[in-house]
């Protein structure tokens, strides 16, 4: 018999060198997987400000900022006055940024073919609809409040950031 917490320990075993992969894989292409989803979020919604992006991924303001710092040395995003406040600044996108984006786009989509190919199509249904359900317990726990005496349950780092189904998870 397959205790919870043994095929809980399986689980982050798998998901951590999953990521490892991933992330090392994307770093050698110049993105880590957080600069990539940063981008995205870019690519696909525009000029945004750093704390639009900070709420979005569940970061806090230290993290955001060196996140689009790396960014901006690297010339794939460059912060911009927002011309609705004189005072804040708005961090878009580069053509380099656009051109790298592609590059770490098909790289993921590659390792996770990789990955995830080596499963029939059967049991990736079931893999999804399997990481749905543990989903939802994972968010009424967040959710819920904590049992007087019990120790509260921590928050995840980046928690919003891990979602993994449209984009890569955020890691500095």
């Amino acid at each position: 018999m397959v205790t919870p917490e043994q095929a809980g320990e399986r689980y982050l075993a798998v998901h951590h060198r999953m990521f490892r992969a991933v992330n090392d894989e994307m770093s050698g292409c110049g993105l880590s997987m957080a600069r990539t989803k940063v981008l995205r979020r870019l690519r696909e919604q525009g000029p945004t400000r750093q704390s639009v992006l900070a709420a979005d991924f569940e970061l806090s303001p230290h993290s955001i900022t060196d996140i689009v710092d790396g960014l901006e040395r690297l010339g794939m995003a460059e912060r911009r006055p927002d011309p609705a406040d004189r005072r804040a600044k708005l961090v878009a996108i580069t053509d380099a940024g656009q051109a790298a984006l592609d590059v770490a786009n098909a790289a993921w989509e590659r390792l996770l073919t990789q990955i995830f190919g080596s499963l029939s199509e059967a049991d990736r249904a079931t893999l999804v609809r399997l990481l749905g359900r543990l989903d939802e317990a994972a968010q009424r726990l967040i959710a819920a409040p904590a049992a007087p005496g019990a120790p509260a349950a921590p928050a995840a780092p980046g928690a919003g950031a891990l979602a993994v189904p449209a984009a890569p998870a955020v890691s500095a």
